[in-house]
C-alpha cells in the first residue's frame, strides 16, 4: 500500500451467488477508483448453525471455488487488488493459493484466535476490524498477531450498526487506535452516505472500506449501507480532494507563498524626510509594507537599529536597512 489513502471496495455477498453480477461489480469498482475489492467467502456449513439468519443469507449467496477463482483471476488481469473474509481455516487455505493482497478479519472473528493465529501465519498484510471489540480483545488480537511475527497490521475502526447513526461512528476512535497501538488505522464506514469516510481522513484514517452494490434499493444483503458506482466514484474523489487538502505534516512555506512575502511583510521604512548623519529614533522609524521590490530591514532589527546614525538620507517610506546605519 502507498501513502495515498487506500479505497476498498467491499462487494460482500452483494453478488448474491451471481457471479457475472460480481464481475459487473469489480469491473465498476475499476472505474470508480477503488484501489481494492473485497468479497466474502464464508462456508455457510462451516460457520453458521442452520437455521440461523446467516446461514440462510450466506447459503444462499456462495460462489463456488471455481466462480471465486475466476473473480480473483479477473481482478488482478484488470490491476486492481483483491482479497476476501474467510471464516474457517480450510477456507482460508485454498483462498491462499489464489494470492490475496491481505486478509480481513471481521469483528465477529476477532475474537476466534485460533483462526486469526492461522491467518497470520500466511504472512499476509492483516486488516482487523473493531466494531464489537473491547480493548482487551484487540490488545489480544494483535498480540496473537505479533507473536506469528506478522507486523503488517492495519486497524478498522468500525461501528457494527448497519446501518451506523451519526452519534455512534467515533471517528476520533481513528486517533485513539494510532496512538494506542501504533499501526495504521483504518475506517470501515457504515453510515448511509459517504461524508463520515472523508471526515475520516481527516483525523489520519489511512485506508477506507466502504461497502458497494449495483442497486442499494434492493432489499436484503449489505446493499442498503452501500453506495452504487456513481455515489462511490463521488466518494473516491472526495477522499482525493482530502489528500490535497491536508497536504504535509511538516509546516513549511510553498514557493508561490514565499515569493509573495516579500511584497506582504512589513519592513523597517522612513517616517518622514532623514539626513545623513540624523540619529534613527522611534519618532522616524516606522513599520510599513514597502511598495514591490523595495525592502528594508525585518521589524526585529528596529530596536537595534533606533539610537545609530544614518550613513545616508532617506526620504518619506523609503526602506532602512540594516547596512544604511553607522
Amino acid at each position: 500500500m502507498s501513502n495515498r489513502v487506500y479505497i476498498i471496495a467491499e462487494i460482500g455477498i452483494n453478488h448474491e451467488g451471481d457471479v457475472e453480477a460480481c464481475r459487473r461489480m469489480i469491473d465498476s469498482a475499476v472505474k470508480s477508483g477503488a484501489n481494492a475489492v473485497k468479497l466474502q467467502t464464508i462456508d455457510a456449513d462451516a460457520n453458521y448453525v442452520k437455521g440461523t439468519d446467516s446461514y440462510k443469507v450466506f447459503k444462499a449467496s456462495e460462489l463456488t471455488r471455481d466462480e471465486t477463482r475466476s473473480m480473483f483471476q479477473y481482478a488482478q488481469e484488470l490491476d486492481i487488488d483483491i482479497f476476501t473474509t474467510c471464516g474457517d481455516l480450510a477456507t482460508a487455505k485454498w483462498i491462499d493459493e489464489l494470492n490475496p493482497v491481505a486478509w480481513k478479519v471481521s469483528s465477529g472473528l476477532l475474537t476466534h484466535i485460533p483462526m486469526v493465529r492461522s491467518l497470520a501465519s500466511f504472512n499476509r498484510p492483516m486488516l482487523i476490524s473493531t466494531g464489537m471489540a473491547t480493548i482487551g480483545e484487540i490488545d489480544q488480537a494483535i498480540s496473537t498477531i505479533e507473536e506469528m511475527g506478522n507486523n503488517d497490521i492495519t486497524i478498522f475502526q468500525c461501528t457494527s450498526q448497519y446501518p451506523t447513526p451519526p452519534e455512534n461512528v467515533n471517528l476520533l476512535n481513528v486517533l485513539f487506535l494510532r496512538e494506542r497501538y501504533r499501526y495504521d488505522v483504518g475506517f470501515s464506514d457504515h453510515t448511509i452516505g459517504n461524508e463520515a469516510a472523508f471526515l475520516a481522513v481527516g483525523v489520519g484514517a489511512k485506508v477506507i472500506e466502504k461497502h458497494f452494490t449495483f442497486d442499494s434499493s434492493r432489499h436484503g444483503f449489505d446493499h442498503a449501507i452501500s453506495l452504487e458506482a456513481d455515489e462511490f466514484s463521488n466518494m473516491t474523489n472526495q477522499i482525493r480532494n482530502a489528500e490535497i487538502l491536508l497536504g504535509s505534516y511538516e509546516k513549511t512555506v510553498n514557493n508561490i507563498t514565499y515569493k509573495t512575502r516579500n511584497s506582504i511583510l512589513r519592513t523597517v521604512v522612513a517616517l518622514c524626510i532623514i539626513k545623513k548623519g540624523d540619529i534613527f529614533t522611534s519618532y522616524n522609524l516606522g513599520i510599513k509594507r514597502p511598495l514591490p521590490g523595495k525592502r528594508g530591514a525585518n521589524p526585529i532589527h528596529l530596536d537595534n537599529i533606533i539610537g545609530r546614525v544614518a550613513k545616508c538620507s532617506f526620504n518619506v517610506d523609503e526602506p532602512v536597512n540594516i547596512g544604511d546605519i553607522e
